[in-house]
């Protein structure tokens, strides 16, 4: 033997024997990082912040991001709580975020998590919405046949009647007119021409026209007009001459028209197609108007709406109406305000029912906000800033009104929003004398009318809470379609993001799923039960891991309507929830064997089977208690005894380096921006981070395999290659005056290094440098074991016979 050296050290391998273990795999391996192969001490765990929960063991930590500072503020509870952020959920400064495991399933963001003092969280609402309890009443006005003054048609067909009153209709609507029948007048035939006379007929040349002639002999037709004498008389053209004259009647029949659709002009006017003769502004006070279309069952229903576009199932539905479409609906029984409990509901849908060929569905008349307290104001150069006390819901554009306001002048009917600069606060333009900003009191209504700005407004809340219905049905587009929006059940744990923004959670063996971007409805058509009592969730490649007591399921799919579940044939029980981790290669969790993953190349596989047996596994840790996280690369993770870090490695498996128990972490939150590795120990109320550089080094434990050489041998110098801080000797003083050398000792940066023969410890030695140093002699043996525990990185460990075979190692 000429020499032994170790680096590229790895961890531990319990299951293999100490013989046979890889050449720089250890025995023991305890608080060692190994990233760069060198032996690294893991920093010492140092308290960062006080999270606020003391005189309890915190169970679940998470970090908010300061507004102000970009550091973390901490929410911590004493439960196993899962926390999901969907992407695209909102205005990331809020940072909402859904958790479950704390009661009955919640949300909140920043601003409401930390509305108090520590511990956060210190509000939220219920994630499931209220079913509505109210039901809506609906009363229908009759409709007055409407009476014209005039009519008119142009080239294109288009008529134009005038009525004498207000004739109540919207733009789509259907009506019926009729009365319309002839004009009489006088006729005189010379030849083929036919002298018309008719008062302000309003016909012009080129314009086809029905005659019926009731006296005289000329022949009924329809004929053009040739020309226009006058506004009484106009000239048309026989087929036949004649010498004759006489009564006439001028058929305008075809301005009437069953079911036609309108487009309003004004109060007064409106518009619709029927071909026929053009025709000038003409009085005429014989039509009338009747709504048109078929006599229909009509019903109201509304949903609880919140400012994050959540919307509940739908109430019941009101009396049934029999009208036609066009009437008049006064919808009263709404509520005036959100419903009792923890939620974030500030206004109502309202939805009436629309009939067509295929089916009958619920169509959105309005979202009708509930009033909004101020809390302050401010006006600069004619522009004012209003601040609501809850999301005031309005867009630049949006019309409102301001009632009761302490400071007067900021009260405005009418007024319309010109910037938004966030969800609580406003501006509009108001000429009235600067006010600097302060504490206020009013109201902000919303105005609910069809058109805002161009219609009549109406302030929901001002006075009444009862809904006008005139909108024209052409406007009505966006159908019902929370039918099925169930809130989550109380029970539900595991919460996790899928894919197209789909939560998931479970309760005992079902698993259930949110609609996609619809965080809060959770319809229980979607439910999906399983064989075994589910664990844990995890989500990775697309696909979704359920993990139970007995065999891991796999679903995958966009829809949840429509998604594919299938059972792993692999029997790799979860032990604990907190134990998953995805890995980015796959999701690893504690199983009764070792650390199970799962990966879409591989399957499910154990992967610590060539490191750890049944039998060591379970001597080794209890994996019941295992708390595991993904940690740059590695799986890191706690337990009741100590912790372990395991790193993959493809050919062997990987390897294990333990962690001591003085420290055993509870709750642990990652922070991908920084990094950083935060946990929770103790009752203390302190939060750690792990592995920060800047701290002072734990104390390492390293213990070679088991050496064995072909004929005993006497191992006589060593030599340990770390970082200390003072190198007292060089080498090669070491080599030729090996009796005479002398080391100066730093005890800060001490070694201890060990020798074992034949499995007893024989030397025990202090190291604070490089050279080398002698072993006992007077011995032959064919079994070696090195150790070294310190906290200084050692690059290489060297083992020889002699200082000149050592110096070639």
């Amino acid at each position: 033997m000429t020499g032994v050296k170790f680096q590229k050290f790895l961890g531990k391998a319990p299951k293999i024997a100490a013989e046979l273990l890889p050449d720089t795999a250890g025995q023991i391996a305890t608080n060692c990082k190994l990233y760069s192969g060198d032996l690294i001490p893991f920093p010492e765990p140092v308290v960062v912040s006080n999270h606020g929960l003391t005189g309890v063991t915190p169970q679940t930590l998470h970090g908010l991001r300061n507004p102000s500072t970009g550091n973390p503020t901490w929410l911590v509870w004493d439960t196993d709580v899962d926390i999901a952020t969907p992407s695209g959920a909102d205005d990331p400064d809020e940072q909402r975020f859904y958790y479950t495991g704390d009661g009955v399933p919640k949300v909140s963001n920043y601003a409401l998590a930390t509305s108090g003092s520590a511990p956060y969280p210190v509000d939220y609402y219920e994630l499931g919405l209220p079913l509505p309890t109210q039901t809506p009443n609906a009363s229908a006005a009759s409709f007055t046949t409407k009476t014209t003054v005039s009519y008119a048609r142009d080239a294109a067909g288009v008529v134009t009647l005038v009525t004498s009153t207000a004739h109540g209709l919207k733009n789509g609507a259907f009506v019926t007119v009729n009365g319309f029948t002839s004009v009489s007048g006088t006729y005189s035939q010379s030849g083929a021409n036919i002298t018309v006379t008719i008062n302000n007929h309003g016909l012009s040349t080129g314009s086809q026209i029905l005659l019926r002639f009731t006296s005289g002999d000329a022949a009924d037709n329809v004929f053009t007009v040739d020309s226009v004498t006058n506004a009484n008389t106009f000239v048309v053209v026989s087929t036949t001459s004649l010498t004759t004259s006489g009564n006439v009647d001028w058929d305008i029949g075809n301005l009437n028209g069953t079911s036609v659709e309108v487009t309003v002009v004004n109060d007064t006017t409106f518009t619709y197609s029927s071909p026929g003769f053009q025709v000038s502004t003409t009085s005429n006070t014989d039509g009338r108007i009747d709504l048109g279309g078929n006599t229909q069952a009509r019903t109201y229903l509304y949903t609880w709406y919140t400012p994050w576009e959540e919307e509940s199932i739908g109430s019941e539905p009101s009396e049934a109406l029999f009208i036609k479409e066009g009437q008049i609906v006064t919808v009263s029984n709404l509520p005036t305000a959100a419903p009792s409990g923890k939620n974030f509901i500030r206004g109502i849908r309202l939805y009436r029912t629309l009939s067509s060929a295929r089916d009958t569905e619920y169509l959105r008349l309005a979202t009708l906000w509930f009033p909004i307290s101020i809390s302050r104001v401010q006006r600069t150069s004619n522009v004012s800033r209003v601040t609501t006390s809850q999301p005031h819901n309005l867009s630049v554009g949006g019309y409102f009104k301001i009632g009761s306001a302490s400071v007067s002048s900021f009260n405005i009917t009418g007024g319309e929003v010109t910037d938004v600069i966030n969800e609580y606060t406003f501006e509009y333009d108001q000429t009235a004398a600067n006010v600097a900003d302060t504490a206020a009191t009013g109201t902000v209504y919303h105005d609910v009318s069809e058109n805002p700005g161009t219609t009549t407004a109406r302030y929901w809340g001002d006075g009444s809470y009862n809904f006008t219905d005139d909108f024209a049905v052409a406007s009505l587009l966006n159908a019902l379609v929370t039918d099925d929006y169930d809130p989550p059940p109380d029970g539900l744990k595991g919460l996790v993001v899928y894919n197209n923004n789909i939560l998931a959670g479970f309760v005992n063996n079902e698993l259930y799923f949110s609609v996609p971007g619809q965080y809060h409805a959770w319809p229980v058509v979607y439910k999906r039960s399983i064989e075994s009592t589910i664990i844990g969730l995890a989500v990775f490649s697309g696909y979704l891991l359920v993990l139970t007591e007995n065999y891991p399921y796999l679903v995958s799919g966009n829809d949840p309507s429509v998604f594919s579940l299938t059972r792993v044939d692999a029997r790799y029980p979860c032990l604990n929830k907190k134990s998953i981790a995805n890995m980015g290669f796959g999701v690893m969790y504690s199983t009764h064997d070792g650390l199970a993953i799962y990966s879409t190349t591989t399957g499910p596989q154990l992967v610590t089977r060539l490191l750890y047996n049944s039998d060591t596994w379970n001597e080794a840790l209890d994996p019941t208690t295992l708390i595991g996280t993904s940690y740059k690369d590695s799986y890191l993770a706690w337990h009741s005894a100590g912790g372990l870090v395991f790193e993959r490695d493809e050919q062997v498996g990987g390897f294990f380096v333990d962690l001591d128990n003085a420290v055993v972490p509870t709750s642990t939150w990652y922070d991908p921006l920084t990094n950083a590795l935060y946990f929770t120990y103790g009752t203390t109320g302190d939060v750690y981070q792990w592995d920060d550089l800047t701290q002072p080094s734990q104390t390492y434990e390293w213990k070679s395999k088991v050496i064995q050489t072909e004929n005993p041998i006497n191992i006589g110098v060593a030599r340990v290659l770390a970082d200390y801080s003072q190198f007292s000797t060089t080498w090669d003083a070491a080599a030729t005056a090996w009796d005479a050398t002398a080391s100066t000792w730093d005890v800060n940066d001490e070694v201890t290094f060990k020798l074992w023969v034949d499995k007893t410890l024989v030397q025990t030695v202090q190291l604070n440098s490089s050279n080398m140093f002698r072993l006992p002699s007077g011995y032959l043996s064919d079994t070696f074991e090195v150790g070294v525990s310190g906290s200084v990185r050692i690059r290489s460990i060297r083992l020889a016979e002699t200082p000149t075979d050592l110096r070639n190692v």
